[in-house]
């Protein structure tokens, strides 16, 4: 069996992984500007975006297993890699205001800052290894398709069986 087949299902596992740590971290944490809390939100209901996230990841997951045998399923990690990075780009610009990562006057006299959590970089480390795993989908489909058999050399088996006609 050939195992490198798996591979981009190994890889776009780990981008599920990676997803699915991600919804249930906090997209933006509200910490003290002398002490590092981190607030996670296992154990909260996620919202609807976060669930489509999560089905998205499994469908990639789904296409870069079906792209070991049909090059063509690789569009579907790749289409989920894209969906992800856009929903990234959009919670992240939405919460970039100036009042980001600046200290804020809390009531008792401290202070306090706004910063993103885990959330936006789990998910994008998701969508790129979903990329990731569409594109080795594609390229290894296409050899084991259409290429010679990557564990043996063409030249070697042409060398010496008599077939050659300039011999």
């Amino acid at each position: 069996m050939n195992y490198r087949a798996l591979l981009p299902a190994g890889v776009a596992a780990a981008g599920l992984a990676a997803v699915v740590v991600g919804i249930h971290t906090e997209l933006l944490h509200f910490r003290p500007m002398y002490d590092s809390t981190i607030v996670t939100g296992w154990g909260r209901d996620l919202n609807h975006e976060e669930r489509l996230l999560a089905r998205l990841s499994g469908l990639a997951l789904v296409g870069a297993l079906a792209s070991a045998r049909w090059r063509r399923a690789a569009v579907l990690p790749l289409a989920v890699g894209g969906i992800v990075l856009f929903y990234v780009g959009r919670a992240v610009s939405y919460y970039l205001t100036p009042e980001l990562y600046t200290g804020l006057p809390v009531a008792g006299g401290t202070t306090g800052r706004r910063v993103f959590g885990a959330e936006p970089y789990l998910l994008a480390l998701g969508a790129l290894l979903f990329v990731g795993a569409a594109v080795l989908g594609y390229r290894q489909a296409g050899l084991s398709a259409t290429g010679p058999d990557p564990d043996h050399d063409a030249t070697e088996q042409s060398v010496g069986t008599g077939t050659d006609p300039s011999q």
